[in-house]
């Protein structure tokens, strides 16, 4: 009798930062990906960010770009997140480049 095995992905990690406008829009996100991969788990992973947590300093001051992004793409690169989302009208850092096992991955 052949036995047929099924092995349990990981929940694909969505990391978005932990404004509102954020989080409905990785609900969203992950909404659709329930849709086209129902067999699949998800989870949504808040960040505050530099931008969230120092509200004293003004933008000019900060001498860093990035500020609602970096650690979003430090998690996203490091493995710790599968996918980020981000409003892009914040959005003035470039995305690493694809490695090729995510090129051929169909999203």
């Amino acid at each position: 009798m052949a036995e047929s095995s099924s092995v349990a992905q990981p929940p694909l990690r969505i990391g978005t930062r932990r404004s509102k406008l954020a989080i409905v829009q990785a609900e969203g996100i992950r909404d659709s990906l329930q849709k086209t991969a129902p067999n699949r788990s998800y989870e949504i992973e808040t960040l505050h960010t530099l931008g969230d947590k120092d509200k004293s300093t003004a933008l000019y001051n900060f001498g860093a770009k990035s500020l609602w992004t970096s650690e979003l793409e430090e998690k996203l690169t490091s493995g710790q997140l599968d996918v980020i989302v981000h409003c892009l009208k914040g959005k003035s850092a470039t995305v690493p480049p694809l490695n090729a096992d995510e090129q051929s991955y169909n999203h």
